[in-house]
């Protein structure tokens, strides 16, 4: 898979998290290639572990997934591993992409044996070595998942030849991408360009990854992201109705996105239709304090009071949130959050609590006490308890008492 002048290095699609099966992928790999060559005597005994069409055994098929021909064999594969790899795994999970790998890999290694020993049987000793098959694999996965992707590649071969500057680069449709590349590797299996080259491996590995992609219904998902892609390409360009209206067809199969009612509450706040914003953010805070996402709903909260102002949540949930900015350690919007409850809600029997735990914030954790006797002198004109009224008389006294001996005249 080295044979492309035009390198992929990589893809538009959003990688929330660390794709830790693909590193582990790729750090086996070198691994493996490392301890081989560094190991006296190892590079012969390898020829025992790799599978050959005269011995197929599932043992040999899997581990000549980790062995490879030469350095450049090794960089390119773990180059369109890097690639293709992170963005499928963030999207089938680690247990479902680590099965398809190993899978695609297995059985377009045992379809390239079942070729040479159809076509060339006197190449069935020749050892068939490398992670091509599995590749291929990810790439007919994300030919399925990911159409809409765009994929960047660089030119690092002209660089060299032509004596420029910079690599030039360029992006395409992933569609178009992959298949170019699938147009080429049968070209040069026609033109028996490279006929060191696996192509049956790598033709049947990329149709396995894709039959994969549909069984496991990876289409219609692909499908819908691509409502989320196309929106973000046209907020990009300011067209926000456009967007609106992708995201709104997302919704209408996925109502409960949490990610993607924020991300239409944006859009609807551009638009000037603050009331619908408003109540897309409160239904996604709601969403994420139900999944215990404290963090985004959070955050979320702190979007919402940032971009529409005056607008709140219930007070159920308002409150949920501020203990979550307490829990977080986010103490300054702890605070902010009990205060915004203790004012919107001052009917509430926990408004009064409220008022005084923004102050204790203020007061002990943020220290600013200006803050926290305001927050005090705002309770003290307030009904109280005995017991309350006592304690925030209290407290304020001895915040006076700090902020004299802050003063300058101290």
């Amino acid at each position: 898979m080295y044979y492309f002048y035009w390198l992929p290095i990589g893809t538009d699609a959003r990688v929330p998290r660390t794709p830790w099966v693909t590193w582990s992928l790729v750090a086996a790999n070198f691994l493996v290639f490392a301890a081989i060559h560094l190991t006296p005597g190892a590079v012969a005994a390898s020829y025992g572990w790799v599978f050959k069409a005269a011995h197929p055994t599932i043992g040999t098929a899997l581990a000549s997934l980790f062995l490879h021909a030469d350095p450049l064999h090794l960089l390119g594969n773990m180059l369109f591993l890097s690639v293709f790899g992170p963005a499928l795994e963030s999207r089938i999970g680690g247990l479902r992409y680590v099965i398809c790998y190993l899978a695609c890999g297995w059985l377009a290694n045992l379809a390239q044996a079942a070729a040479i020993l159809a076509w060339i049987p006197e190449l069935a000793s020749a050892p068939i070595v490398g992670a091509s098959g599995s590749i291929s694999g990810l790439m007919g996965l994300f030919l399925v998942r990911l159409y809409f992707a765009r994929l960047r590649f660089a030119s690092f071969t002209m660089l060299l030849l032509h004596g420029t500057v910079r690599p030039t680069r360029f992006t395409l449709p992933a569609i178009v991408g992959i298949a170019l590349w699938f147009a080429l590797t049968v070209a040069q299996a026609i033109a028996e360009e490279a006929p060191e080259t696996a192509t049956v491996a790598h033709l049947g590995g990329a149709l396995l990854g894709a039959c994969f992609g549909f069984a496991m219904g990876l289409a219609s998902e692909g499908r819908l992201e691509h409502h989320l892609a196309r929106a973000k390409r046209q907020s990009d360009r300011g067209e926000w109705f456009a967007a609106l209206g992708e995201v709104e067809a997302y919704l209408a199969r996925v109502p409960d996105d949490p990610a993607v009612l924020a991300q239409a509450a944006r859009i609807q706040r551009v638009t000037q239709q603050e009331a619908q914003a408003a109540a897309r953010f409160r239904e996604a805070i709601r969403l994420w304090l139900r999944r215990g996402a404290l963090r985004e709903a959070c955050d979320g909260y702190e979007e919402m009071k940032r971009l529409l102002g005056a607008v709140t949540l219930p007070p159920a949930e308002l409150l949920r949130v501020a203990r979550a900015c307490e829990e977080l350690g986010r103490s300054a919007d702890a605070s902010r959050a009990y205060e915004a409850y203790g004012r919107r809600y001052p009917e509430r029997q926990a408004a009064a609590l409220a008022l005084l735990k923004s102050a204790e914030i203020e007061r002990r954790l943020l220290n600013n006490h200006g803050r926290a006797r305001y927050l005090y002198d705002e309770l003290l004109r307030r009904p109280l308890s005995d017991s309350t009224r006592d304690l925030v008389e209290e407290r304020r006294t001895a915040t006076m008492r700090v902020l004299q001996e802050q003063s300058p005249a101290a």
